[in-house]
């Protein structure tokens, strides 16, 4: 029963603490009275971290004095109601788990949500969320970051997003889990860097940053992101992000940095292994295992939610009839007749058709920039864009791809396109755009959302339809966030393209969405529809794919789109669903002619890219929930009502209880790394059985524990040693697997700053100035991970003990 003080593994250069500044203790900082939940090394300093009722504070030793509260001498004697208060306290602290999240009130506690933060907290630090849409992904990796922040409030994260999903990103962790989040775009790049010191990179300091993917890949950006280690890095919606771009060869030079990496999206897989593999390998170092997947289904999780999915099929206008038959034929004469350049002239009839799938608008739009584009080559260079971070751009026109010629015969190809724009004129009133006021009207005015893949067809639909709000690719980041915003708050009608909606919550007011056509890969149906049948709905999700009768997109994607649909409902299982039409099969079905087959094995995620979480891991997440929940409804009393470290008793008449007469014993266990973090703390209950009469005085009190406690001392040893081995034992082996995988990836962490040789007199001060500060930058580096290691190898030391908290005296009933 003896208690051990755990020595404090601080750096050489850090004065150490006072011997009775330990962890659990009630130390008084400025004046106040706190509570020590843990002391975190420094080169220089310890960080301590307080706590009270009011809040939380860190304070750095020895620049704050901090000293102990006065330990009562003797046992408190004190009135049951306060007594019960104290419990109440106790077993707070004891509702600790495995998670170290100290706000979660704005999210409801799911145990197959927590399942990635307790995977991480283990020890695997590479974990790929793939549930499908509108399982609550974001939430997921909110979990892990709170739980990184709750470990080490001086931590870095990097959160990788979409430039249209920034804001929701930081109003989420805001929200949900008290974490102020910064959104790091160009702008606050160039006022860090005025604001700070010229050797202080903006991105080592301390934080979470919330940034695009697009930004990060910068190459003046992404240099400086590299040269620091990351405590966490988030990558949402990396299906874009898969090998070859610049977008995964970012977030890999990042993921190798980091000491954990968390990769979401909801379709991880397409059909082709080699940009699978690519994905699931970033922040991949030496002898890694494989990402940990978890790739739920609404009905892996119980959710049971209604939904309902018509493909209505709308019959062509003649002219709309004339206008695809005519672009068949020429697409077709293109794609056999291709020459040299063959692939983007494909990619050129890929787009024709896409857009006149969409609306004889979008395809009008097309053909004139060709024809244009095409009279115009040889004196037209096609440039690659600088286009503002926070712009999406997959909803806009390829103009260098539309200048592609297709065949052979200049002249002859454009007395095509002639044809084609003539016939594109001729359309007029579009029957899709006809059927859409009709529908909304019987709607009578409630909220729905259309969507489209191109801009050119959301103008047309927007401008006949009046629509409240749009949402596409050209929007800044402000308006984006301003058009969501009044959509959640306020309903209405929102046309919006795939691009700019992508990831979004949009399910506050809406439960009706309206896919004006079927998209070539059918896989974006659940993007589009995830929209709003996400959890947080309440009601029944009513989703609409207009198919234009007798085309491509009857005959071919929208009967496909209706199998898999019914697949995915049946049997809530979509890992395959991607694979059966993707973009280049239902080219080469819709223009080339082949008939979409699919081969079953083909269409299998390859199983040795990634592991699955095993049925232990679900088991913690389940007692996880409730003990969150417990902890949350728990109200902590002040810490000075009762003394923390006194050993506190009370009594009662046997009358007023349900509890035999005698002492109930309550017993503190706790253990504690040599590091200075308490993991674990239980409250455990020992019952003494005998008659006893309440005592009316404090004095008799104390006299009737210290006599039963002498008396029993080793019948309580003995009932809270073998509990407290069980305990230790538990987590201690959590403990070495969770550290020894942390230590293996800090090891293997690459520093990415190269230090050259330099010789002084072939090169001016500036290049001798910039080779110095280089070498600052590694001994930095350096330097952190060697504290980093230190800290480590403390917290494989682990000791434990317990104490005679609290007594409670049951009278014998009268």
């Amino acid at each position: 029963m003896a208690t051990e003080i755990c020595e404090h593994a601080a750096s050489p250069r850090t004065q150490r603490l006072p011997p009775d500044i330990v962890p659990g203790r009630d130390v008084v900082v400025r004046g106040e009275r706190w509570r020590l939940t843990a002391t975190l090394p420094h080169e220089d300093c310890v960080e301590l971290r307080l706590h009270t009722a009011g809040g939380e504070r860190a304070v750095l030793w020895p620049f704050d004095r901090v000293t102990p509260c006065v330990v009562p001498s003797g046992p408190r004697v004190v009135r049951p109601r306060r007594w019960t208060a104290w419990l109440g306290g106790r077993v707070c602290d004891a509702l600790r788990g495995s998670l170290r999240v100290e706000y979660a009130d704005g999210v409801d506690v799911l145990a197959y949500q927590l399942e990635p933060a307790l995977a991480v907290a283990s020890g695997r630090l590479r974990v790929l969320l793939a549930d499908e849409v509108g399982l609550g992904k974001t939430i997921q990796a909110g979990w892990i970051a709170a739980d990184a922040f709750g470990r080490n409030r001086n931590c870095r994260m990097l959160i990788a997003v979409p430039a249209g999903l920034r804001e929701q990103w930081t109003g989420e962790l805001r929200s949900r889990f008290g974490l102020t989040a910064t959104m790091a775009d160009a702008r606050w790049l160039r006022r860090s860097a005025a604001d700070l010191p010229p050797d202080v990179n903006p991105w080592s300091l301390p934080g979470v940053y919330v940034c695009s993917t697009d930004f990060l890949k910068r190459a003046e950006v992404l240099p400086a992101l590299a040269s620091v280690s990351w405590d966490l890095l988030i990558a949402d919606e990396v299906h874009a992000a898969a090998a070859p771009t610049d977008r995964h060869a970012a977030l890999n030079a990042l993921g190798v940095r980091s000491r954990a990496v968390v990769l979401i999206t909801a379709t991880p897989y397409s059909g082709d292994a080699a940009a699978f593999g690519s994905i699931v390998r970033i922040g991949a170092l030496a002898d890694d295992r494989p990402p940990l997947m978890f790739r739920r289904s609404r009905l892996d999780v119980g959710d049971t939610r209604p939904r309902r999915h018509r493909f209505t099929p709308i019959r062509p206008t003649a002219a709309e009839r004339r206008l695809h038959r005519l672009l068949t034929r020429y697409t077709r004469e293109v794609w056999r007749e291709a020459g040299p350049d063959a692939e983007r002239a494909r990619l050129a009839m890929i787009v024709l058709r896409k857009r006149a799938l969409s609306s004889a608008a979008a395809a009008l739009g097309s053909l004139e920039r060709r024809l244009d584009l095409l009279g115009r080559r040889g004196r037209v260079e096609f440039q690659l864009p600088l286009f503002p971070e926070d712009e999406i751009q997959d909803d806009s026109e390829p103009d260098g791809v539309l200048g592609t010629p297709g065949l052979a015969d200049e002249a002859r190809e454009q007395r095509w396109l002639r044809a084609l724009i003539a016939a594109a004129r001729d359309v007029g009133s579009e029957s899709k755009l006809t059927f859409l006021s009709r529908l909304l009207r019987r709607l009578d005015g409630e909220a729905a959302i259309i969507f489209t893949e191109y801009r050119d067809t959301l103008r047309r639909i927007a401008a006949e339809i009046g629509a409240d709000l749009v949402l596409h690719g050209g929007l800044s980041a402000a308006d984006r966030t301003a058009v969501v915003r009044t959509f959640n708050a306020h309903g209405g009608l929102l046309a919006a393209t795939d691009a700019a909606a992508e990831g979004l919550n949009l399910q506050a007011h809406c439960r009706i969405v309206i896919s004006y056509e079927v998209p070539w890969n059918p896989a974006r149906l659940e993007q589009r529809i995830g929209r709003v049948d996400r959890l947080g709905q309440r009601r029944a999700v009513h989703a609409m794919t207009f198919v234009a009768r007798d085309t491509a997109e009857d005959l071919i994607l929208a009967n496909v789109a209706r199998r898999l649909t019914q697949v995915a409902g049946r049997f809530g299982v979509s890992d395959r669903l991607a694979t059966f039409l993707t973009e280049t099969r239902a080219a080469q079905a819709i223009i080339g002619g082949q008939t979409p087959m699919v081969e079953a094995d083909g269409a299998a995620m390859p199983a040795n890219a990634f592991e699955r979480p095993d049925a232990a891991l679900r088991t913690l997440a389940s007692a996880e929930a409730p003990t969150l929940l417990a902890r949350r409804r728990l109200t902590r009393p002040p810490f000075d009502s009762v003394g923390r470290d006194a050993q506190v008793i009370s009594a009662m008449d046997g009358i007023r209880s349900t509890l035999p007469p005698g002492l109930v014993v309550l017993v503190e266990w706790s253990a504690t790394t040599s590091a200075g973090e308490t993991l674990r703390r239980e409250v455990l209950a020992v019952h003494l059985p005998f008659t006893v009469r309440r005592p009316r005085r404090a004095a008799a009190a104390r006299a009737i524990v210290a006599a039963a406690l002498a008396q029993h001392e080793r019948a309580i040893a003995a009932v809270v040693d073998d509990r407290a081995h069980v305990l230790a034992v538990e987590t201690r082996r959590r403990q070495h697997d969770a550290i020894e995988a942390r230590v293996a990836r800090e090891r293997a962490l690459a520093p990415k700053v190269h230090v050259g040789a330099v010789q002084p007199g072939l090169f001016d001060r500036h290049v001798l100035a910039g080779a110095d500060e280089t070498a600052r930058m590694t001994a930095r580096i350096e330097e952190e991970r060697t504290l980093r290691l230190d800290y480590l190898a403390a917290s494989r030391s682990l000791h434990d003990s317990w104490r005679i908290a609290g007594v409670l005296i049951v009278g014998a009933r009268r």
